[in-house]
């Protein structure tokens, strides 16, 4: 046989696995018109894939692959085909609406309401997707993971009319460790602590036995009379000083005295000072100063910040790479050499 037909059944060999298991990644009946929904910005993390015709009336009852639900997860929406969707804030398609008929990577940038501070990142509760009307399909297909990656959660319109039901994955029980880290993760979230004993102990039943989901836990304990006894101002203040290194402005202090009266969490509100501007500048600053103190024993020169705070900004950069970085040049070889 020549060289140049066995490279050309290698190749076709080659296309004929790489098609499989594309295809192999999406239910062979859904529809091109979709809308895929992801947990993290730019189209990462856990996926939920909602056909055109269906919808989701509480993403509270529907359950993620990490077994968390669905509401108040979503970062990024891409549109597939001719869908459109519309999503709300609240269940049964009530509250503040985003009409998406557009890919989305980040919802952060999305504003939300009156007030400009709020924003479509992880506010969304209910969706419904639109798009040219097609035949009804059959029952769902187990759509395997890919590599890697957790398998997407699918919604698809089911026969026959009334209005589409909705297909949720079966609900696997919680393991007892992973209930507790969720616990432990919500007294933080509200109470700026780590779970009491009892506490620890009530809720994690709660989670197991009664299959409460982690944001109900949450409004419990905003109920709480320890939640309720919180200085908004001063815990604000202490989020300020954590994440910004200042004390609140005035304007800032009133905005989140206001989040905080619509049942805000500390944790919502730190997250949010985090994704903010000056946030972000200051994470940058504080990240690759500690580097260089921790590293190299020294402060940042300009022309080495600089360098690294453009790789932050641009590429992405985390502080373990900027530690990596320095750590892999002479002047660190250099200083454990003296050692």
């Amino acid at each position: 046989m020549k060289t140049s037909t066995r490279f050309a059944l290698w190749l076709a060999a080659i296309v004929t696995l790489a098609l499989g298991f594309a295809r192999a990644q999406t239910p062979a009946n859904l529809s091109p018109d979709r809308v895929v929904f992801f947990t993290e910005p730019n189209y990462g993390g856990e996926s939920l894939i909602v056909e055109a015709g269906a919808s989701v009336e509480n993403l509270e009852r529907l359950m993620r692959p990490s077994n968390l639900p669905w509401a108040f997860a979503i970062s990024s929406a891409k549109i597939e085909g001719a869908a459109r969707a519309t999503v709300f804030s609240s269940p049964g398609f009530s509250g503040e609406r985003l009409e998406i008929t557009r890919s989305i990577p980040d919802l952060y940038g999305e504003r939300r309401g009156r007030d400009t501070g709020a924003t479509w990142d992880r506010a969304i509760v209910s969706v419904a997707v639109a798009g040219p009307p097609r035949p009804v399909a059959p029952a769902p297909v187990v759509v395997p993971p890919g590599r890697g990656e957790p398998p997407p959660t699918v919604i698809i319109v089911q026969p026959p009319p009334p209005p589409p039901v909705i297909v949720q994955p079966v609900r696997p029980r919680i393991d007892r460790r992973a209930a507790e880290a969720i616990v432990h993760r919500a007294f933080r979230e509200v109470l700026d602590r780590p779970a009491d004993p009892e506490g620890l102990r009530t809720y994690t039943d709660r989670l197991i036995r009664e299959g409460w989901s982690e944001q109900q836990m949450i409004q419990q304990l905003q109920r709480s009379s320890e939640a309720r006894g919180i200085n908004a101002d001063q815990a604000i203040a202490k989020i300020y000083r954590e994440v910004l290194g200042r004390e609140p402005d005035p304007r800032g202090l009133a905005h989140y005295r206001s989040k905080w009266k619509d049942g805000w969490t500390q944790g919502q509100i730190r997250d949010d000072l985090r994704r903010s501007a000056e946030g972000r500048d200051t994470y940058i600053r504080q990240a690759i100063t500690r580097a260089y103190r921790e590293v190299l024993g020294r402060e940042p020169d300009p022309g080495g910040y600089a360098t690294y705070e453009k790789a932050m900004r641009e590429r992405g950069y985390t502080e373990q790479q900027v530690r990596a970085a320095l750590m892999s040049g002479d002047e660190y070889r250099q200083r454990r050499g003296k050692k």
